[in-house]
């Protein structure tokens, strides 16, 4: 250990040696060194953000300059000396705080300063740098090479610094072995501002989806954001701080987000709900309190909206808790929910007056509500802090409404006060569906869900669910028992009984397909019985499902009525997924070529990188500037931009392969992803691609013009980079180093 020691001090001792000199180019190579770090950081990343990184280092260098006018006095040079590392410590750390841990671009700096460390100290000096730079970073990084700001903290010091050579080597040791664990923690703090920031978007969006909900029954619309306003007013008269009174509010936004998985009939039923459906109702609280779990809520927020229908003298649902043991946000819930629901009105219930539903909640103190609640809500109300200014009156339907359903749903017996067998198993699927669904987002895992419910509740072998499309294409989209080859089926609009139905929607029962040349058509056992069944909701089709049996016969009547019965909330659900999946198509597309955009490419590259790492493939990019799409602009306008923009995007995502991945990278920027290509066959497949495009043309109302002038650059990984970042990077400079040859001629606009 001795020897160890020893060895260090040696080390620290002639690492001083040599970095003694003046202070001006010491000064000029921390600024130079500083101008470079800036310039990479925003050729890597335009989104850097520059001015509070700035701020801070300018900051840095106005206390360096104090500093090296007081270390001309040696008693200040030991505090002084660990001032500066600290400040660095910290500047590195809101460095990487603020750009969330930017690839390879402090990398560069630290190069700066093992060249510097060379000029001043050897080659001793630089590789004494870089090497105790790799151990540190393989030590804290796993080699990820993220790099740390220069040492320029130690470049302006006064010579009697370096003459203390104790101080030198421990500074350095110490700085060199805690900047990369900085580093490290400053990226995580950094990834859970940024995972923060899209918890706060998901919730915008799960709350514009309770709005939608709520907007298709006038009494509820506006339901959860005056909930949210009044549970506001409980929490500021119990004198909750300001985030617990924030969590509050987003609680009540997001509370009944889990009903958007309930038929509208559960929620706009004028009287007494059925067994099943009131089964339904009750389970919104764990609906609202998955859909948020998804979305990466805390569990602060999502215990409020799970309990909310907890009664405080225990009763209510979903865990039957009571007392203390129901979170305070959830008891504030309660009681801002309840309240806005009496004084809103709905269906089945009179709107009450304020007054009138202040004393529903004084009856309620002890068993449904919490007293102190109800006392510190009723103060704000005798100081007339409840907004009076209710929703307006919305009368309840007439009774003799005009059925949205087919008369066969209407006789029913569910209407008759018995439970029928029908009824029996129509209830029995749907608290199954819900308990199977209620976390599941996913439209293939629901659908399949689905299926396995009907073949296990009515034994059929053989089924298939088809989406509806917008051209009126059915799309099979899960099936059980059939074919391989029959599973990825499509049916034209109107195509034979499918098409019937989902057109009319209607339930077709065939006892016999070989009756009919149509039915045994559309049939895929070809023999048996046939039973079509449209999902619709509000009527509108979103799914047909047919069922099928070898044998003639094998399905009644029953099996009509319970199609009907289940019919509607089978489509509320799948209608919900298909929602979801357009929302995650919609968020990889760009809107306006149709090809993927900037956020997909990135993804999307990182993986294919991934993969052709594993394997050991090469694989290439292109980035293609659209550079006369100016000119087009200034001549017939941004809308004709706009369809050379379209046009470009179709051709390139036409002419490549199906593995390739097309993408609109910036405004008139495209991208392109070439799994197991080198980069000859990509100068290749780029240049046929501009063939392409130079023999094609752009119309634009009653004008024709040629394509706009484009350059492309190129890179290949692994020879230019290893990983996203530094393949685009590379790419980039090929680009602008072509465009710069200027080799696309301007095109001649017709």
């Amino acid at each position: 250990m001795k020897r160890v020691t020893l060895a260090l001090q040696n080390w620290q001792a002639n690492l001083a040696d040599g970095l003694e000199g003046s202070i001006i180019p010491r000064g000029v190579a921390f600024l130079v060194g500083l101008l470079i770090v800036l310039r990479i950081a925003r050729l890597v990343n335009p989104s850097y953000a520059i001015a509070p990184v700035a701020g801070v280092l300018c900051a840095a260098i106005v206390l360096q300059a104090l500093c090296y006018f007081l270390l001309r006095r040696d008693r200040f040079l030991v505090p002084l000396s660990w001032l500066l590392l600290v400040t660095d410590v910290l500047v590195v750390a809101l460095v990487v705080y603020f750009t969330g841990g930017v690839e390879s671009i402090f990398f560069w700096a630290y190069l700066v300063v093992i060249l510097w460390w060379g000029y001043k100290a050897g080659l001793t000096g630089a590789a004494i740098a870089g090497a105790i730079s790799l151990a540190s970073f393989w030590l804290f990084t796993g080699l990820e090479l993220y790099g740390a700001l220069p040492h320029y903290q130690l470049l302006p010091l006064a010579a009697s610094f370096y003459q203390n050579r104790p101080l030198v080597g421990a500074i350095i040791a110490v700085y060199s072995l805690t900047i990369p664990l900085v580093i490290l923690v400053g990226t995580y703090l950094s990834s859970i501002r940024l995972r923060e920031s899209s918890k706060s978007a998901y919730l915008e969006g799960v709350q514009a989806f309770v709005e939608a909900m709520e907007a298709k029954d006038p009494h509820t619309k506006g339901h959860s954001e005056r909930v949210a306003q009044y549970a506001v007013l409980i929490a500021q008269e119990l004198g909750l701080k300001k985030n617990e009174v924030k969590l509050i509010k987003d609680a009540g936004l997001v509370h009944d987000v889990g009903k958007i998985f309930l038929p509208e009939e559960v929620l706009t039923t004028k009287g007494a709900l059925e067994p099943a459906q009131q089964a339904a109702m009750m389970s919104h609280p764990l609906l609202s309190y998955e859909v948020l779990a998804k979305c990466g809520a805390s569990k602060d927020l999502l215990l409020p909206v799970r309990h909310h229908h907890e009664w405080y003298g225990g009763g209510g649902y979903p865990d039957g808790l009571s007392g203390q043991n129901i979170p305070l946000a959830a008891r504030i819930l309660a009681a801002a929910d309840v309240f806005e629901a009496m004084t809103a009105g709905r269906y089945y219930r009179p709107r009450h007056s304020i007054e009138e539903a202040a004393k529903e909640l004084v009856k309620g103190k002890g068993t449904q509500f919490d007293p102190k609640i109800v006392d510190a809500f009723l103060k704000r109300v005798e100081r007339g802090e409840v907004s009076t200014r209710l929703p307006a009156e919305v009368p309840a339907p007439p009774l003799t409404a005009e059925p949205k359903v087919p008369l066969a749903r209407q006789q029913l017996p569910w209407t008759q006060g018995m439970l029928t067998v029908t009824q029996y198993k129509a209830a029995t699927i749907l608290f199954q569906l819900g308990q199977e669904v209620r976390s599941i987002l996913d439209l293939k895992t629901i659908l399949t869900k689905v299926l396995s419910l009907l073949k296990e509740n009515q034994s059929y072998e053989n089924c298939a669910l088809f989406t509806k499309e917008e051209n009126g294409e059915l799309v099979m989209q899960a099936a059980i028992g059939y074919r391989v080859h029959q599973r990825s089926a499509r049916v034209a609009k109107g195509e034979g009984v499918m098409g019937w139905v989902a057109e009319h929607d209607v339930v077709r029962l065939i006892p016999d397909v070989t009756v009919n040349p149509i039915y045994l058509e559309s049939s895929f056992l070809k023999s048996g019985t046939m039973l079509v069944a449209p999902l619709s909701t509000e009527g509108k089709v979103v799914a047909v499902l047919v069922a099928e049996n070898e044998m003639a016969d094998a399905f009644t009547i029953e099996d009509v009525h319970l199609a009907e019965a289940i019919g509607p909330y089978m489509a509320a659900v799948i209608e919900v997924a298909l929602l979801h999946e357009q929302a995650k198509t919609a968020a990889s597309y760009d809107s306006l070529t149709g090809v993927y955009n900037h956020r997909y490419f990135y993804e999307r590259l990182g993986q294919e990188i991934a993969h052709c790492r594993r394997h050991g493939h090469p694989l290439s990019i292109a980035i293609i500037d659209i550079n006369g799409l100016k000119r087009i602009n200034d001549l017939y306008g941004h809308l004709a931009g706009d369809e050379a923009l379209k046009r470009i995007g179709h051709i390139l995502k036409e002419k490549v392969r199906a593995s390739d991945v097309v993408a609109r990278y910036g405004g008139d920027e495209f991208a392109i992803i070439m799994p197991e290509t080198e980069k000859e066959d990509a100068e290749r497949v780029i240049t046929r691609l501009m063939l392409f495009l130079d023999a094609s043309t752009v119309q634009y109302n009653a004008e024709t013009f040629s394509m706009p002038a484009r350059s492309y650059g190129l890179a290949t990984f692994p020879w230019d980079g290893n990983n996203p970042t530094e393949l685009f990077a590379v790419a980039d400079t090929h680009l602008y180093q072509a465009k710069g040859r200027d080799t696309n001629a301007p095109e001649e606009i017709i």
